[in-house]
């Protein structure tokens, strides 16, 4: 419905970017169509550990996972300072969220915080996997 996308400022939510191929191919419609901004904001932190228990974040590669691929651009290798790039207001973190915004074409991009998950959640992090999210199989 281009009529109703041209002109608009459109916000996306979701619950992840997983690879970000489709997100992409969708801004793109939406700017084609007319979008003045398009906004991203994804229900769970990056994705920069592949799930070792469901395959929603499986791969051939880690570095199908955009945040995977983005430290590697960084960094020049995806395994450096995994630790700062998965922790929200570290140094890298930002970076990170600033290429992947820029790769996906979007007006912005901000990813919900990991402790803010767990508090929604309610339950205690040693409770849950994050592993996805920080390499931490439980707690």
């Amino acid at each position: 419905m281009p009529k109703l996308i041209e002109g608009q400022r459109l916000l996306f939510c979701d619950d992840s970017i997983v690879r970000g191929t489709q997100l992409k191919e969708n801004v793109k419609i939406l700017f084609d169509y007319g979008a003045r901004e398009v906004h991203m904001r994804p229900s769970c932190p990056t994705l920069i550990f592949p799930c070792e228990y469901l395959n929603f974040s499986a791969s051939r590669s880690t570095l199908d996972l955009v945040g995977r691929s983005v430290i590697q651009e960084l960094e020049g290798t995806d395994d450096k300072f995994l630790d700062e790039y998965a922790t929200a207001g570290s140094e890298k973190n930002p970076a990170m969220i600033d290429v992947t915004r820029q790769r996906l074409h979007l007006t912005s991009l901000r990813y919900q915080r990991l402790d803010d998950l767990v508090e929604a959640i309610g339950l205690p992090k040693e409770k849950l996997c994050t592993h996805c999210f920080d390499g931490s199989s439980y707690g």
